[in-house]
Parts: structure tokens; sequence; C-alpha cells
């Protein structure tokens, strides 16, 4: 049985189906066994959202990693094209009648050196300066940069031994979560998996990519990771000011993923996604699967709805991470806008 959980236990839309006290009355005659499930659901959801939050830093710091150490390269580029216009121009001063002696920049034992010189500060001229005082500045540029590379390596450290941490509270919690669903009376789980399905319908159903997509939309859809644990994370903040995109479904590493409709598959790598698979499906919506272990089909070869695509793992900017299978629905197709994946999830993956 997968355990899913709901974002909010009272919808705001349409009145549902199953109410909660048809799913209470159900539940009564296990009534310990569904509060230990409430309690599990609500302890996973917690966990989750606090990885959630520990692998966000985590992104954050090694985004602002990359982009300083981008800065650090052009830079240094940079002072290398200044420093030999510095050093051509003032060798042909010198070789004009003016200027300090070039025999400076090969005496020294730094450019700093050459350029605080009294010598070279009596006799250069200012043109010359003007370029010393550029290449100082370069310098300091630089030497700020890679203080604050020192500082972000440390300050990943700390997030990193943060995220592990959470790592470990959220997978005890999904065991926990996933022990306590498997306790529940036939009746009890059946009504409160629907009541689970349509409270995610309503809670989703805010209009445009949030409310996901109607069952007719995905026909005979398979979950794509039996077995895992979700919570709804559409539109969560993401480095460099990304939104998420899909559903988390965290399970060991390794699992065997299925394809959600028969249909072409494309495999991919990328340094966000890692290995991924795209499932076309015949009648037209692309599902995307990301963070792969491995894969299990060939790009381009037809699969059939629960095929095994691929196995959950942590590739791509999940590494060192809980692993999960990042899933997502593209109504329109590969390179079309995606949709709330999870109310389809909720639906299936029991």
């Amino acid at each position: 049985m997968v355990l899913v959980l709901v974002g909010a236990l009272t919808p705001a839309g349409p009145a549902l189906g199953v109410t909660k006290t048809q799913v209470d009355r159900a539940c009564a005659t296990s009534a310990g066994a569904y509060e230990a499930y409430l309690s599990a659901k609500s302890e996973f959801r917690v966990a989750a959202e606090a990885y959630e939050a520990a692998a966000l830093e985590v992104e954050n710091v090694l985004y602002r990693q990359e982009r300083a150490a981008e800065t650090l390269e052009i830079r240094q580029s940079d002072m290398e094209v200044a420093k030999d216009r510095f050093e051509q121009q003032a060798v042909e001063a010198y070789m004009n009648g003016g200027s300090a002696n070039p025999a400076l920049f090969f005496m020294a034992s730094s450019l700093d050196e050459v350029i605080t010189s009294t010598e070279f500060l009596s006799s250069a001229a200012s043109d010359e300066q003007d370029i010393a005082s550029d290449l100082a500045a370069l310098q300091g540029e630089l030497g700020v940069l890679q203080g604050q590379l020192v500082v972000l390596e440390q300050d990943l450290r700390v997030v990193e031994s943060d995220r592990l941490a959470a790592k470990d509270v959220q997978e005890q919690a999904m065991l926990a979560d996933q022990n306590a669903w498997e306790k529940l009376s036939g009746e009890c789980a059946n009504l409160q998996k629907q009541y689970e399905i349509e409270v995610a319908r309503a809670a989703a159903a805010r209009g445009g990519g949030a409310a996901g997509v109607s069952a007719a939309a995905t026909p005979g859809f398979r979950c794509p990771f039996p077995g895992s644990s979700f919570i709804d994370s559409w539109g969560a903040a993401r480095s460099g000011g990304r939104a998420h995109k899909g559903t988390d479904m965290m399970g060991p590493y390794g699992a065997p993923l299925y394809a959600a409709a028969s249909g072409i598959v494309y495999t991919a790598n990328s340094g966000l996604g890692g290995r991924s698979v795209w499932v076309v499906a015949e009648y037209g919506v692309a599902f995307y699967y990301a963070h792969l272990s491995g894969y299990n089909v060939s790009s381009g070869s037809r699969v059939s709805i629960g095929d095994v695509v691929g196995f959950n793992g942590d590739s791509g900017n999940a590494a060192g991470g809980a692993p999960h299978l990042h899933f997502e629905i593209h109504p329109g197709g590969r390179g079309a806008a995606a949709v709330n994946p999870y109310p389809t999830l909720v639906s299936a993956c029991r």
C-alpha cells in the first residue's frame, strides 16, 4: 500500500462524496489504529516538509557556489588580459624613452610588488597607473570572491549535515506512516482512501496547473512508484527562483519505476534532473520521471503500461539526498506546461 498525504483536511471546493463523519464511523471498530494512522500521516507531512526545507538550503548554497565560481573564473580571465596589457604598455613606453624599467616585471615576486614600488610610481605614465589601478581593483575582487567560496564551502557542510539529519527523520516517519496504514481495517482503509482522493482534488481545485488533470485525461493511469510516500509540494520554492512543478515520491533506492501509460519513451541526463525518462502516452500526455539511478528502456522504444522504465535514485541535483522519483504530468506533451500530478497520484497510488 502506498502511503500518501493530503495537504489539508478541510477542502475549499465542491462537496465531498465521502465525508469525514462516514470515515470516522467506518473506523470506529479500529479507532486506535485509525488514530495512529492519522498521527503517523501528520508526522510524515511535517518530516517531509522539514526535509524539503533542508534540501532547499543545500540547493541554495550550491547555487551561490556555482555563481561565485563562475564570477571568479571571469574575473581571473579579466585579470590575465589586463596584466598582459599592462606589461605590454609598460615595455612599449620604456622603449619610447619613458616609464619604469621593464626589468621590474622580471625581478619582482608579484604584480603587487611592481605596481606599488617607488620606482614604478615615480616613473609610470598616468595611463599606466590607471591600468595598474584597474589591476589592483581586480585583485581585490578576486580576493573577495575566493573568501566567499571558502565561507560557502563551510556553509555547505552545515546545511548538508542538516539535510542528512532531516532525511533520517523523514525515512523513519515514512515507515511509520506506511505501517500504520497497513493496520487499518478493510472498510476503514477503503473509505479513508476515497476521502483522501476527494480532499486532494478539492484542495487542488484552485484553477490553472495547480488543479491537475481529470481522470478522463489520463485513462488507465498506472502508479509510477508503488510503495512510495509523498505530499503535495506543487509550487514549493526551489533554488534560482524556480518553483516545484511535480511531486517527489520518496522510496527505497533502486526500486522499480513503472510506465504510467503505454507509449514511446525518451531518456535524458542533465545536472538538474539527472537520469530521466519521458513516457509520451498514446493519448498525447507526457509523463516525466527524474533522478533515476538507472534506465530499463532505450530512448525511442515503445513501452506498455506497467513496464519498468527505470529505478529510483538520487541523480542530478538530488545527489546525496533522499532517493526519490520527481514525477511530472504534461497534458500537452513534451515541451508543454506541467500540471500538479498530486491528485492523480493520490487516486492511483494506494
